[in-house]
């Protein structure tokens, strides 16, 4: 891989996360719009629940959200392809990265980006280990 990909990939890999924090903020400040316009009075409380839900399928949310969702569908799935095809110690590691991958999710993407991915030498370069060989 090359460090050209690899910067590319550590964008892409922080993109869930990115997302995720936009969803978490804009809902946040619609919860704080709705609590500040609350109705005082029973009569005003269908107008309130209508622009609450409104609010709740809004564009930039729903956006936000789907965002969220397919690129960290699409990292989940480039990642356990990356675990099987690389080189990894022992077998448990690998069922260890895939296990972290589904149920952590992004923050397990983003540990093996730094722990996996950049440690890899550029497409075309050797790494001498000390004893005479090469890997790539």
């Amino acid at each position: 891989m090359t460090n050209t990909a690899k910067v590319f990939l550590g964008i892409i890999t922080f993109l869930p996360l990115v997302f995720g924090i936009c969803c978490l903020a804009y809902y946040i400040m619609m919860i704080k719009d709705m609590i500040v316009s609350m109705p005082v009075n029973p009569d005003e409380s269908r107008r309130f629940a209508q622009s609450y839900v409104a609010h709740i399928f809004s564009g930039p949310l729903i956006m936000f959200a789907i965002l969220s969702f397919v690129t960290h569908i699409g990292l989940m799935i480039y990642y356990i392809i990356h675990v099987v095809t690389y080189k990894v110690k022992t077998e448990g590691e690998k069922v260890m990265w895939i296990l972290l991958f589904v149920f952590i999710g992004t923050i397990a993407f983003i540990i093996y980006f730094f722990m996996r991915v950049v440690p890899l030498p550029a497409r075309g370069a050797a790494i001498n280990d000390g004893i005479g060989t090469s890997h790539e």
